[in-house]
């Protein structure tokens, strides 16, 4: 355990599983407490000879290429934020140790998961910890992208990217790392993110974005990019694609130099001022850190360009004819390249009801009902959970409308739950800040701004069961929530949604 043992563990000359720390003692020690190498100059400190954090509230606007970047940060609420005077108690066993709620704090965490979150910031890179205690890591790091040491938060997050496989932490992660280079105009880091998605759940953010940034940056697509965001252009006959990607791959770049004269597309090429103001727009969110508002943006949908699409697809109908062609003529001469083989993913994910993980989703679900922020993500689990066995069994789809509706139901407890937790962790820095300071914090606590699954879900299940009055009713509820909460580019996108669905709707009254 290094310094950490020292700190923490006298001559153990008792059996007691734990120890605890002192106020006094934190404060005594707050130097030799161990970080990785990594983090040494990355943690916001409140207080103390490290203090490092000053709250003041800031406001910033960025116009990109006709797209409006907000961000309003209220620095006194930063969720990392570490203070010395909080107590610690070092556990042996933190797998023992109740897992942090959702929209996790420093200060919110007991002093026993303050201990196992020091562990993390010890050796951040084990993959070991529960995805809570990485947001809170995050969070501050996200801080950095925007008015800190930006090159090492990246670096920093692209590391936890490879051992953490969260996917929300995946697709918040890759969206704050691709938009804050874009800003900057860091063509060498995103370089450097593209290079680091060796593993399968690394590729979980937008193509879109991805598009947005070649074009930003003046980069053309490649023939693996094209390959790659096939489906994004409508382009769904992935036979040849997934069974002989090498094969797929060459003929790609020869058709490419046939139609194109180069093994690149330039994407600025179809891109005129007119079209980029025409184009649909796509809602991305950028941050988590619950301290920084205004955390998404509206970017214009690049595949959606008629032209552009029409060349990819064309590009990538034409490569599958030739490869059909080739592997036909292999075969003549006897010789059958060897094909890949997929990865058992979704159809062994459904084959079988996985009832011990049913019984663990309402087991937690049931010791959540005293808070309604735990039960509400509770609930999202067993959405998600439900929803991928609806194939295998129609009551399945079924529990999950039944619970999309009990989360929709109780989202008034969710906002109300969601102050009374704000104040009690404001009121945990009453020993750092003055009462003055506390009064203004709470008074500046909002509303709970996080998306709900369940709204889109059922929009999506009625709409696809052609029950487009009953997919209308929910995007009316979705509305009605996100204006009370001022999330307008979630309304904007139940607009859109409604308006196909009544179009839907009137196809089949005619």
């Amino acid at each position: 355990m290094g310094v950490l043992s020292r700190i923490f563990f006298k001559k153990d000359t008792d059996r007691n599983n734990s120890v605890a720390i002192s106020t006094n003692d934190v404060q005594s020690n707050f130097n030799a407490l161990k970080v990785h190498p990594d983090l040494k100059n990355l943690l916001w400190i409140a207080d103390g000879p490290k203090k490092n954090y000053i709250p003041k509230d800031s406001d910033q606007s960025i116009e990109y290429k006709g797209i409006c970047i907000k961000f309003s940060s209220f620095s006194s609420q930063e969720p990392s934020l570490i203070s010395i005077k909080l107590p610690i108690k070092k556990v042996n066993n933190p797998q023992d140790i109740q897992r942090p709620s959702y929209f996790p704090t420093y200060a919110g965490l007991t002093k026993e998961q303050r201990g196992v979150y020091w562990n993390l910031l010890e050796n951040p890179y084990s993959g070991e910890f529960n995805i809570g205690y990485v947001f809170i890591l995050y969070y501050g790091l996200e801080r950095h992208l925007l008015e800190g040491d930006f090159d090492s938060a990246f670096r920093v997050i692209l590391k936890l990217r490879d051992v953490y496989d969260n996917a929300s932490f995946q697709s918040y992660s890759a969206c704050a790392l691709i938009i804050t280079c874009l800003i900057r105009q860091r063509e060498d880091l995103i370089v450097e993110f593209y290079q680091s998605l060796d593993k399968k759940y690394e590729l979980n953010f937008s193509d879109n974005l991805y598009l947005l940034c070649k074009m930003g940056l003046q980069s053309p697509l490649t023939a693996l990019d094209i390959i790659r965001m096939a489906k994004t252009f409508e382009f769904n006959n992935q036979n040849y694609i997934k069974k002989y990607p090498d094969l797929f791959l060459k003929n790609m770049i020869e058709t490419m130099q046939n139609n194109l004269g180069a093994e690149e597309l330039d994407i600025s090429k179809y891109m005129g001022d007119y079209v980029w103001r025409d184009l649909p727009k796509q809602s991305l969110p950028i941050f988590s850190n619950i301290s920084i508002r205004d955390k998404s943006i509206d970017i214009p949908l690049i595949s959606e360009n008629f032209n552009l699409k029409k060349v990819i697809y064309d590009l990538l109908e034409q490569t599958h004819k030739k490869v059909k062609t080739e592997l036909a003529q292999l075969r003549k001469e006897g010789v059958i390249p060897t094909e890949k083989r997929a990865n058992p993913t979704k159809g062994i994910e459904v084959l079988s009801f996985d009832h011990i993980q049913e019984k663990e989703l309402l087991n937690q679900y049931k010791k959540s009902c005293s808070n309604a922020m735990d039960k509400h993500f509770a609930l999202i689990a067993l959405q998600d959970f439900y929803y991928k066995y609806r194939k295998l069994d129609s009551k399945y789809l079924q529990i999950c409308i039944d619970y999309c509706n009990e989360d929709i139901n109780l989202l008034p407890q969710v906002q109300s739950q969601y102050v009374r937790d704000e104040k009690e962790n404001i009121n945990k820095l009453s020993s750092i800040y003055s009462k003055k300071e506390i009064a203004e914090q709470i008074s500046e606590i909002g509303t709970f701004n996080g998306n709900i699954p369940a709204f889109k879900r059922l929009a999506i299940i009625f709409e696809k069961n052609k029950e487009y009055l009953k997919a209308i009713v929910v995007c009316n509820q979705a509305i009605t929530y996100y204006e009370g909460i001022t999330m307008y580019d979630a309304v904007a996108e139940f607009e859109e949604r409604k308006k196909k669905l009544q179009s839907k709707l009137t196809k089949i009254s005619k």
